[in-house]
């Protein structure tokens, strides 16, 4: 990143607004609108993404693995991103990115099966066997697209139901594992690894062509990144796609060598953000091209963050709050929330969530699809102000 760069993101920053805690949500869509999720398997390291870089306490408990301050990308005059996110420049100065601090789910046990159940559910007291998505898009099913959810890659751990936030059998749900085999087929019949029972009938007579979007911007070779342009491909193919569900995992599918660092951090944290970063500035980028840009809705979420301090193995163990983000041509770009803090406690944990996931979730279901969100989680939950109208 040069100074040049990292001026331009100042100068944007200045102009960016800042997200309070609430606010009014968007008005409900009159035309299809696209969520596309992106899950960080194993747990995102939220320090050494969204970096506090004026903070002594970073450096002094990541001596060995914390990112130098000549190298963080500086939006404030606290935090800044990790150099791999220079991709993300342009869509942070456009105002079409938020930065949401201090995500999570109160009560996490940073158990990887566990929490990955309460972040597909969205439910942390009794599991229930439907996804947080499921519930909602079961209210408006659309029995003539390709799906009501479409997942690239992993989707999930389980064996019984491995359908991640779309658990359930009330909406049509298919997943195509490798999306190189999509795209060199160009048709969704054939692809499918995992369905459930409306998606199988649904996968079956999904024979017609998915030709590819005509477009300049390239992307990224990597699983990610054809994940991104099959995305783009399905989006076009039909409009009224309401999800597109992908994952970033280790090159050769280890979460460990992605953001899963409990070692060798240095080693794997920065080309997955790169990948990340890359992949999803491509998706803005043809999605820009094609006109679909204010109708796609991009969100980051995982299972739980990663604690505060380095261990012994030069990587992090699991944690509590977390930062993601989210992206569209209409999401109103600037910060949300408190970034993690940095207190004395013990090396497993850290701050715990000031946000709670199903905030936004709740913003997904009620301002960007339309639907009513009441009854899909145990309660009501505070919307976030992340739309335009």
């Amino acid at each position: 990143m040069t100074s040049r760069d990292r001026r331009r993101v100042l100068r944007a920053l200045a102009a960016a607004p800042l997200a309070l805690a609430c606010g009014a949500g968007a008005a409900s869509p009159a035309r299809p609108r696209l969520l596309v999720l992106v899950f960080l398997y194993g747990g995102n390291d939220a320090y050494n993404t969204w970096v506090p870089y004026t903070e002594p306490r970073y450096y002094q408990w990541r001596p060995n693995i914390a990112v130098p301050r000549d190298a963080v990308l500086k939006i404030t005059d606290r935090h800044g991103f990790h150099p791999s996110f220079a991709p993300l420049a342009p869509a942070w100065e456009a105002r079409e990115m938020a930065i949401i601090q201090g995500i999570g789910y109160p009560g996490g046990t940073q158990q990887h099966y566990r929490d990955i159940e309460v972040a597909f559910t969205a439910e942390d007291r009794d599991i229930i066997g439907e996804g947080w998505a499921s519930r909602a898009l079961s209210r408006r099913s659309q029995p003539d697209a390709l799906a009501d959810a479409l997942a690239l890659d992993l989707l999930d751990i389980r064996e019984a139901d491995p359908m991640g936030p779309f658990r359930g059998g009330r909406v049509g749900v298919i997943q195509v594992h490798h999306a190189a085999e999509l795209l060199a087929r160009q048709r969704i019949a054939g692809c499918a690894i995992e369905t459930n029972a409306p998606g199988r009938a649904r996968a079956e007579r999904a024979t017609r062509a998915v030709p590819p979007a005509i477009v300049k911007t390239r992307f990224p070779e990597d699983p990610l990144g054809l994940a991104m342009r099959a995305a783009v491909d399905l989006a076009m193919a039909d409009p009224a796609l309401p999800v597109i569900h992908v994952t970033l995992n280790g090159l050769d599918g280890d979460k460990h060598h992605s953001v899963d660092t409990h070692w060798k951090q240095n080693e794997y944290h920065g080309d997955a953000l790169k990948r990340l970063a890359g992949s999803l500035a491509a998706l803005r980028s043809a999605m820009i091209e094609l006109g679909r840009w204010e109708d796609t809705l991009v969100a980051t979420y995982d299972e739980f963050g990663r604690a505060p301090m380095e261990n012994e193995d030069r990587g992090t163990h699991h944690g509590h709050a977390s930062t993601h983000f989210v992206l569209g041509g209409r999401v109103r770009g600037g910060l949300v929330g408190e970034a993690p803090g940095l207190p004395n406690v013990h090396w497993i944990g850290g701050a715990a969530p000031t946000i709670d996931t199903r905030q936004l979730w709740s913003t997904v279901v009620s301002d960007w699809w339309g639907i009513s969100a009441g009854g899909v989680f145990s309660r009501d939950y505070a919307k976030l102000p992340l739309l335009r109208a």
